[in-house]
C-alpha cells in the first residue's frame, strides 16, 4: 500500500512539473545524458544541470560527501519541508529497442525516517506501464555508500522513460554514479530507433485553438454540452480506439462541438453524438459470465 501511495504522489509530481514546461526540454541527447549521470561538470550554481527537482530547496549538489569524482547530489528534508517527499528526475524518450531497462546508482543515507531509493517509470503515450521506487527495500536510517539496481521490462508501447531518486520522510540521502543499461548495455551504446508517428503527432487541426468562441449559452446548449461532456469522458476511458491511442480525443471533441452547439433540442444533439460515436467503429461484444447483459459500450448486471 505504501509503495502504491508513493508511486501515485511521485507520478503526480512528475506530471505537474512537466506540464509547467516544454516536455521537449526534458529530452537529452545520449552524450549529454551520459555526462549528467555522474554530476561532474554539470552544475548550475548548487543544482545539477538537466534534472528537475521538487521541492527545489531540498535538492542540491554536494562536493564534500561523494562516492567518486567531485560531486554528488543531496536530498535533505526536515519537519518543515513542504510536500510528503522530495524527488529529482529526468525524462528521456524510449527511442531504442530492447526487453529490459536497468537503472543503477550509489546511495548513502543519514537519519532517514521514511525511505530513500532510485525511482523509475516506463510510460506509453496514454499512461504508466511499469514503476519501481525501491520502497520495498526499506532503505532508511543511516547507511554507507552502496550500489543499488532496479529493472523494468520495456513494453513495445513504451515511449517515455522517467528516472531519478526519491526521499520520503525526513533525513538526508545522497546519490552518485548513476547508470542506465538496456539489456545490459550502457544506453549511450544502444542504437536509436525511428519511432512511428501516431495521430497525436500528425493531427494538428486545432493546434492554434478550437475556433469556437460563443459569447453566451442557452439552456438547451448548456444541457447538450453537459451530456456531451459525460459521453466524451466515458468514451475516453472505455472505447478501445481511444484507449489504444488511435484517436486525438481532445481534438475530436472540438470536431463534434459545432454540431452539438447548433442543435435546436436534445434529440438533434443526441443524433449528432450518436453519429460521432458510430464514426469510431464497431466495438467487440463483451465477454460476459452468465447473469450479465450487454448495452452499448457497457457491461452491466441484470
Amino acid at each position: 500500500m505504501r509503495r502504491l501511495f508513493i508511486a501515485m504522489i511521485w507520478v503526480a509530481c512528475v506530471a505537474l512539473l512537466l506540464s509547467k514546461q516544454d516536455a521537449r526540454a526534458q529530452l537529452s541527447d545520449r552524450a549529454t545524458l551520459e555526462a549528467s549521470l555522474g554530476f561532474e561538470d554539470q552544475q548550475a550554481g548548487d543544482r545539477p544541470v538537466g534534472w528537475t527537482g521538487d521541492p527545489p530547496e531540498t535538492i542540491s549538489l554536494d562536493s564534500k560527501v561523494v562516492h567518486s569524482g567531485k560531486w554528488a547530489v543531496r536530498l535533505a528534508r526536515d519537519a518543515g519541508s513542504s510536500d510528503t517527499l522530495s524527488s529529482m528526475f529526468k525524462a528521456i524518450p524510449v527511442d531504442f529497442g530492447g526487453t529490459t531497462i536497468e537503472y543503477r546508482g550509489f546511495l548513502r543515507t543519514e537519519d532517514v525516517t521514511g525511505f530513500a531509493g532510485l525511482v523509475m517509470s516506463v510510460n506509453s503515450r496514454t499512461g504508466n506501464l511499469a514503476f519501481d521506487d525501491m520502497s520495498d527495500q526499506n532503505l532508511n536510517g543511516s547507511t554507507e555508500w552502496k550500489e543499488y539496481s532496479i529493472k523494468l521490462p520495456l513494453n513495445p508501447e513504451a515511449r517515455e522513460f522517467v528516472f531519478g531518486v526519491v526521499l520520503a520522510g525526513t533525513g538526508k540521502a545522497w546519490v552518485d554514479d548513476l547508470q542506465l543499461l538496456v539489456d545490459g548495455q550502457p544506453i549511450a551504446r544502444v542504437p536509436k530507433l525511428e519511432l512511428p508517428k501516431t495521430v497525436l503527432e500528425l493531427d494538428h487541426q486545432f493546434d492554434a485553438g478550437s475556433g469556437i468562441a460563443p459569447t453566451e449559452f442557452t439552456k438547451v446548449q448548456i444541457d447538450n454540452l453537459t451530456t456531451l461532456g459525460m459521453v466524451w469522458g466515458f468514451l475516453k476511458y472505455h472505447h478501445p480506439k481511444i484507449t489504444s491511442g488511435q484517436s486525438h480525443w481532445d481534438y475530436e471533441l472540438f470536431r463534434v462541438l459545432p454540431a452539438v452547439l447548433e442543435a435546436r433540442d436534445q434529440t438533434v444533439a443526441a443524433a449528432a453524438m450518436a453519429k460521432w460515436i458510430a464514426s469510431l467503429g464497431e466495438v467487440a461484444p463483451c465477454s460476459l459470465a452468465p447473469g450479465w447483459r450487454r448495452a452499448i459500450f457497457i457491461c452491466a448486471p441484470t
